[in-house]
């Protein structure tokens, strides 16, 4: 009877900490930020924060979408520097060019999106390998358009994501909005109840009349579209055409999933655990800035906490 209870008992804890474990971890570095890095709760440097947070949490948000499948998307990177060269190029710096571009940027993302989708799904190519590959594909292409100059102007209309009213700006309500949005269709309706079954057996899934390839070309064109989105936002924001725009912004979109409690076998995470994840990340970054620490360092602690994170989800889903 007590080992019944003591494994009740462990049980409840094991869901509570896969369940709020980001949370938790989210607030406790939040009182610890108010000790050693006060400065993090100034005007500035949350307005920052908090817009440097919407470009990756976008892109983190298709992210969940990809990894809920069992999948991932590491083309991401590549949409957001075709999408800045598209609007550069298309508009060449006039606003009445620039829903065009937009839209341009747009479909291309699509089709990128159902070439990594086709890819996996038809070819069984692995999502690691299909990705990679039409990253590549896509950064070659660009820069042989662009012969490895990126030109054209960005339009002076886009420089609105830079606008703000207090600490809030349009990324930060557009990346607020669009997780509310993927929040609800993930939990109420049926397509998000099918995507996590799809994730979580594919064979059942299949078996119950699902079509588990139509499931996940959908998570790969959403995954591609966010990233077109990130993309808008991120050229407006930086306000030019960088190759290296979105550096860094791919893997750490994956990470902050992971962190948020989805799992890299699919079928388990959401978006609201991905956007505290987000946070933690973005946090963790701007304390390490704030502190003056070198970027080796903040690599080694963004790792540590990526690995501790893994680690803790995987104790307490352990039989």
């Amino acid at each position: 009877m007590i080992l019944s209870s003591t494994s009740g008992t462990t049980f409840n804890l094991r869901r509570f900490i896969v369940r709020y474990g980001v949370y938790i971890s989210l607030g406790v570095l939040l009182c610890v930020a108010v000790l050693i890095t006060p400065n993090l709760y100034s005007s500035q440097t949350l307005t920052v924060l908090l817009k440097q947070s919407a470009q990756l949490g976008l892109i983190a948000i298709g992210q969940t979408l990809v990894l809920l499948v069992a999948g991932l998307d590491l083309s991401v990177g590549s949409v957001i520097f075709l999408t800045s060269v598209v609007i550069a190029r298309v508009s060449n710096g006039d606003d009445a060019l620039l829903p065009l571009s937009i839209g341009l940027s747009f479909v291309l993302s699509v089709v990128i999106g159902l070439a990594n989708g086709l890819l996996i799904t038809k070819r069984k190519i692995p999502p690691f390998v299909a990705t990679l590959a039409i990253f590549i594909l896509v950064q070659g292409a660009v820069q042989a358009y662009t012969r490895g100059v990126p030109g054209g102007f960005v339009p002076d209309g886009l420089s609105i994501v830079n606008q703000s009213v207090g600490f809030i700006s349009i990324p930060v309500v557009l990346w607020l909005g669009l997780t509310a949005i993927f929040a609800f269709v993930l939990r109420n309706t049926a397509y998000g109840r099918r995507l996590y079954a799809v994730g979580s057996n594919p064979v059942t899934a299949r078996l119950s009349g699902l079509n588990v390839d139509g499931f996940k070309l959908s998570a790969y064109v959403l995954c591609s579209s966010m990233a077109c989105v990130a993309g808008v936002v991120l050229t407006g924001y930086v306000g030019y055409v960088d190759r290296f725009i979105a550096s860094g912004l791919d893997l750490d979109a994956i990470a902050a999933a992971v962190v948020g409690g989805t799992l890299f076998t699919g079928g388990r995470g959401s978006v609201l655990g991905t956007f505290a994840g987000v946070l933690l990340i973005q946090v963790l970054s701007t304390m390490a800035l704030l502190l003056g620490l070198s970027i080796q360092t903040q690599f080694i602690i963004k790792g540590v906490v990526i690995l501790a994170a893994v680690a803790l989800y995987s104790l307490a889903r352990a039989d």
